[in-house]
C-alpha cells in the first residue's frame, strides 16, 4: 500500500496531501536555508512550525505527482496571495521559499516554475494520515552543506560537507532531466511567486 501523510502548517489553513516516499530527505546547514528559517520564526514570535532542526533546515523532498494541495486552491491566484508570503535573500536573490501569512510556517523551501515537477518541503510539517502525529523518520536525516554552517562544530553526525552523490542524482534526475511524462504542479502558475505576492527580503549578514 502506498503510504499517504498529511502536510500542514501550525493551524492547519495550509493543508496538502502527500503520497509515497519522499525523493530526499535532509537537514541544510547553508547559510541560505538556515537564515530563512531563523527570519521567519523571529518575523512569528516561533508560533509557527519551524523548519529548524537541530541548527539546520529540516527539508523534505517530493514530486509533483506525489503532492495534491486541498488548501489553498492553487488554481486561484487570490488564494494564493491571501495565505502565502515569500523570501528572498538579499537584495538580488530569487522569490522561491514562501511562509504562511496566517501562523508563519515555512512550508516551501524550493517552489519556482523552473522546477515545476519538484518541491523542497518543511520536513517538520509532515504528518501521519491522521493530520495529528508527526512523522518521525527512520534514521537520523543526514546533515548537508556542513561547510557552511554558522558553527560547523556544532552540526552533530551524520553529516556531509558538502551534498552526497545520491542526493545530487535524485537532483538530476527528477529536475534538470524529467522525464517526458513527468507530472508538473497542478495550477502551478498560480503556486508560485508572482507581482500581487507579499515579499520579505531576508538580510545577508555573513559576507
Amino acid at each position: 500500500m502506498m503510504s499517504k501523510f498529511v502536510y500542514r502548517c501550525n493551524c492547519g489553513k495550509f493543508k496538502s496531501k502527500l503520497t509515497g516516499l519522499p525523493v530526499n530527505s535532509y537537514v541544510c546547514h547553508c547559510h541560505s536555508c538556515v537564515a530563512a528559517g531563523r527570519y521567519v520564526d523571529e518575523k512569528f514570535g516561533s508560533k509557527n512550525t519551524s523548519v529548524l532542526r537541530k541548527g539546520g533546515a529540516y527539508i523534505t523532498t517530493f514530486t509533483a505527482a506525489n503532492v495534491e494541495f486541498e488548501q489553498p486552491d492553487f488554481t486561484d491566484a487570490e488564494q494564493h496571495v491571501d495565505l502565502l508570503g515569500w523570501l528572498k535573500m538579499g537584495q538580488n536573490g530569487e522569490p522561491f521559499r514562501a511562509y504562511t501569512k496566517c501562523c508563519g510556517t515555512l512550508v516551501f523551501t524550493l517552489a519556482t516554475k523552473k522546477l515545476s515537477t519538484y518541491c523542497g518541503l518543511n520536513g517538520n510539517c509532515i504528518y501521519l494520515n491522521d493530520g495529528i502525529t508527526p512523522l518521525q523518520p527512520s534514521s537520523e536525516p543526514i546533515n548537508i552543506m556542513t561547510k557552511f554552517a554558522f558553527d560547523e562544530d556544532q552540526v552533530p553526525e551524520p553529516k556531509c560537507n558538502y551534498v552526497p552523490l545520491g542526493f545530487l542524482w535524485n537532483v538530476v534526475k527528477n529536475v534538470l532531466i524529467p522525464l517526458p511524462f513527468a507530472s508538473a504542479f497542478k495550477g502551478k502558475d498560480a503556486m508560485f511567486y508572482n507581482e500581487k505576492s507579499t515579499l520579505d527580503t531576508v538580510p545577508i549578514t555573513w559576507e
